[in-house]
């Protein structure tokens, strides 16, 4: 597990940063998740286009992506559910 903290409107995270701490962990699968202070949960473009980067990225090491969830307050979106990985 990782924290990152970022800016008020965006953190900067690598796929190669998530993808040495998978490997270092000897993980086969990830779940990323991250929130949004504004209250909506509604996955941002540069959500959509990390995730799917990540997911591409993580596949060549034979680590699936199992989800990536957006948290705002009460609410959380599943990226996996909505069809994005």
């Amino acid at each position: 597990m990782r924290h990152v903290v970022g800016g008020r409107d965006q953190v900067a995270i690598s796929i190669r940063t998530v993808a040495a701490d998978a490997l270092a962990f000897g993980a086969v699968g990830v779940v990323m998740a991250h929130n949004h202070p504004s209250g909506d949960a509604t996955p941002s473009a540069q959500d959509v286009a990390f995730t799917r980067a990540l997911a591409a990225g993580l596949r060549t090491l034979e680590v699936v992506l199992l989800d990536h969830l957006v948290i705002a307050g009460d609410e959380v979106t599943s990226l996996r559910t909505m069809g994005v990985i």
